[in-house]
């Protein structure tokens, strides 16, 4: 169930730091979600969009230096662990047991889909193909992983059909062929 309050608060912020009037891409209506489905409360989230700014200054007014949510991904997600940890009395969990969990449960589901390879998005699979290698090294990079998961959003977007906003184009193709996120951020 989608909160516009939740949607739009976290855009006005986002759009106030950065600076410069700007719609969201589908990308970043994605990640709004992905907070969403993952129950990141919005304090939470604005915390990390303002700390990713407070940690760049001067990244908000110049131009062309910041395009999209993804930059506050990294502190939105350190702003959540911190959250969880103060949730249960600090006691913080293995990193290596959490990073293991994830990237196993990731794994999973890139192997998964490469079993199906479903033939109306045949033009992502190079990039799931990426990812599993990326999943199966020691320390996996985040950092390509979720350059993958934009590359995999705009091959969907392509293989959508017409008709109605990108970001309900996109969620209706990739819950259609069952298409999962490669960053660990989504497990």
């Amino acid at each position: 169930m989608r909160d516009e309050r939740f949607f739009r608060t976290i855009a006005d912020r986002f759009i106030s730091f950065r600076g410069a009037p700007f719609s969201l891409s589908p990308a970043d209506i994605s990640l709004i979600s992905a907070w969403e489905e993952a129950d990141v409360p919005l304090e939470t989230v604005l915390e990390g969009i303002e700390d990713s700014f407070a940690l760049h200054p001067g990244r908000a007014h110049a131009p062309g230096k910041v395009r999209t949510l993804a930059f506050c991904r990294p502190a939105v997600e350190r702003a959540f662990q911190r959250r969880k940890e103060r949730a249960v009395g600090g006691k913080r969990p293995s990193a290596e047991t959490s990073a293991g969990r994830k990237k196993r449960a990731a794994l999973a589901a890139v192997e998964e889909f490469l079993t199906r390879r479903p033939a109306e998005v045949s033009d992502v699979l190079v990039y799931f193909e990426a990812a599993r290698e990326i999943l199966a090294a020691e320390g996996p990079d985040d950092e390509a992983l979720e350059r993958l998961d934009e590359k995999i959003e705009a091959g969907l977007l392509e293989a959508a059909e017409p008709g109605g906003s990108p970001a309900a184009r996109l969620k209706k193709t990739r819950g259609l062929h069952r298409v999962p996120y490669v960053s660990l951020f989504y497990y």
